[in-house]
C-alpha cells in the first residue's frame, strides 16, 4: 500500500509541476511578423494577464476564465482587481518596445490621413486659451495598418475573428464593450482554447484599455 501511495503522490506532483511550468506562447502565432524578442514580450504580457484571470476567476478552467472576462467587459463590469493591480512597469515596457507601434497608434494619427493632423494639433493648442472649451482627449487604438492586424488577418480561418479584425481595421474607433459583446456572442466554447483568441482578448480588450486609463 505504501508503494502505491508513493507512486500516486509522485504522479500528482509530476502533473502539478507540468501544469505550473507550462509556458504561454500565444505570441508565437506572430512569428512571421515579429522578432523573437518582440514575441517574448508578448508572451510575458499574456502570462501576466492570465495570472490576473486566475486571481479574479480562481475556480474556473482557463478557457472559461477568458469567457467570463469577455462577459464582464461586455456588461461594463471589469473586475476591479484588473485595474487596481495593473503593472505600470509592464505597460512602460510595452510602450518602450518595438512591439508597441506594430500594435497601437494614437487615434488622431489615423483620423487625419490627408496631412491635416498638424492642423488639428494647432487647433487644439489654441483652444487651451479658452477655458470653456474642452479639448478632445486623444487615445490609443489598434493600428489598422500595423503588422499585428495584418499578421492576424493573414490565413485567419475563424470567421468571427476575421470579422472582428476587419471591423478594427476598417472602423478603428470601436468601444471595447461592443467588441467584447460581439466576440462573447459569437465565439464557441472551443474557440476559447485558440491562441489567437486569447492573444486578442489580452492585447485588445485588456492592455489597450489599460493604456488609455493610464494616459
Amino acid at each position: 500500500m505504501k508503494k502505491i501511495a508513493i507512486v500516486i503522490l509522485i504522479t500528482i506532483s509530476s502533473v502539478s509541476c507540468n501544469d505550473n511550468s507550462k509556458k504561454i506562447d500565444y505570441g508565437n502565432i506572430l512569428n512571421n511578423c515579429f522578432s523573437e524578442n518582440e514575441i517574448a514580450i508578448l508572451n510575458e504580457v499574456c502570462s501576466l494577464f492570465e495570472a490576473k484571470l486566475t486571481e479574479n476567476y480562481p475556480k474556473e478552467p482557463i478557457a472559461i476564465k477568458y469567457k467570463l472576462y469577455l462577459k464582464d467587459i461586455s456588461e461594463l463590469n471589469e473586475p476591479t482587481g484588473f485595474i487596481k493591480n495593473s503593472s505600470n512597469t509592464l505597460l512602460d515596457k510595452l510602450k518602450n518596445s518595438s512591439v508597441f507601434d506594430k500594435i497601437w497608434i494614437k487615434y488622431s494619427a489615423t483620423y487625419y490621413e490627408d496631412d491635416s493632423y498638424e492642423i488639428q494639433v494647432i487647433t487644439n493648442f489654441k483652444n487651451t486659451e479658452n477655458d470653456t472649451e474642452e479639448i478632445p482627449k486623444d487615445f490609443y487604438i489598434t493600428n489598422p495598418k500595423g503588422a499585428y492586424i495584418g499578421c492576424l488577418l493573414k490565413n485567419q480561418k475563424n470567421i468571427f475573428i476575421e470579422e472582428y479584425l476587419l471591423a478594427i481595421k476598417d472602423i478603428g474607433e470601436i468601444s471595447p464593450q461592443i467588441l467584447a459583446q460581439g466576440l462573447f456572442e459569437s465565439l464557441t466554447e472551443a474557440d476559447y482554447d485558440d491562441k489567437t483568441v486569447r492573444l486578442i482578448i489580452a492585447l485588445n480588450l485588456f492592455y489597450e484599455m489599460e493604456l488609455n486609463i493610464s494616459e
